[in-house]
């Protein structure tokens, strides 16, 4: 099928077992079968330095208006600073589905606890939802129901669906947690002041 003079003849390739008739069918079949896999992998940029598009649905994203209130850091990121209150907590109020909601930033929660007040601005209906988990906070589990805002934004800074919990339970504000900073690039407590970075 194949000869020697045939133009997918790769001298260098199977020499060592290109005895007889089938040294050259099989020296011009390995050739042909490197160069389908490298056509593919170019193709499909496998052979790539890796760097493609990585997914955004776990990524903070800037709110996309021009003149955004939190401007680029100098590493090409961007950031926002919120200044502790007079107690030395951090809060901040997020647009949680569009709506106001005050939260405090804490960084030993491990998820986002919303009161069923701060719920129903964020347009969800607490009557419907089934509260069946059970949260542990330092006064004993507490039940919750779990849920998905659409979306939390402070100024810049937005996060797309978010897991929430609504309780029941006589919160006094609202808690922004883990589940939302984990989403950040990085933060960090800097004396008095609290800094997101993505």
């Amino acid at each position: 099928m194949f000869d020697r003079d045939d133009q997918w003849d790769l001298e260098s390739i199977g020499e060592e077992s290109g005895a007889g008739v089938l040294g050259p069918v099989l020296r011009n079949v390995g050739a042909l079968i490197a160069i389908c896999l490298m056509a593919a992998a170019t193709f499909f940029g496998i052979m790539g330095d890796g760097d493609g598009p990585k997914p955004q649905a776990q990524q903070a994203r800037p709110l996309p208006i021009p003149n955004s209130p939190s401007p680029p850091s100098n590493n090409g990121g961007y950031q926002l600073t919120i200044p502790a209150g007079a107690n030395g907590h951090f809060l901040v109020v997020a647009q949680a589905n569009g709506n106001p909601v005050k939260f405090l930033v804490d960084t030993g929660a491990s998820g986002i606890m919303l009161t069923e007040t701060d719920a129903r601005k964020a347009g969800i209906q607490p009557a419907t939802l089934t509260y069946s988990d059970r949260i542990q906070t330092a006064n004993g589990k507490i039940p919750a129901a779990r849920t998905v805002l659409r979306e939390i934004r402070i100024d810049g800074l937005v996060v797309d669906d978010v897991e929430v919990w609504i309780t029941r339970a006589p919160l006094p504000i609202s808690l922004l947690g883990m589940t939302f900073l984990k989403r950040l690039a990085s933060y960090e407590a800097r004396g008095d002041r609290l800094i997101l970075r993505w």
